[in-house]
């Protein structure tokens, strides 16, 4: 979206440029995640722990899972601790979502993205 290969910089430039996003997000793939709110910027490796299969739908779950949390927590101000909670679930959700095939129906319950947080 912006050319530049720096996550970091490329959020910065985000950020400049629409200076009323309260919340971005970026994936980094097998890499993890990172969240840039009101001057945080967190990042939370993904979830590595074997038997991936495909990797579609691992994004749309991604997505689905921090609508959710926004949804449960509002967005007007996430601290640190929160957006790295949102992210641990995201990275898990995507996660399991990559252990089966296709991509709708390998989305996980919520008590399945639970368990693999514990």
């Amino acid at each position: 979206m912006t050319g530049e290969q720096d996550y970091d910089k490329a959020a910065a430039i985000l950020l400049e440029k629409h200076p009323n996003i309260k919340i971005l997000n970026v994936t980094a793939g097998a890499e993890g995640s990172f969240s840039y709110s009101f001057g945080h910027r967190v990042f939370v490796p993904s979830f590595r722990l074997g038997g991936t299969i495909e990797t579609t739908g691992a994004g749309d779950t991604f997505c689905a899972s921090v609508l959710g949390f926004i949804l449960e927590n509002g967005i007007a101000f996430l601290a640190e601790q929160q957006l790295a909670e949102m992210l641990r679930f995201a990275n898990a959700a995507a996660y399991l979502v990559t252990t089966k095939k296709g991509a709708i129906r390998s989305m996980p319950e919520r008590e399945q993205v639970l368990e693999i947080l514990k």
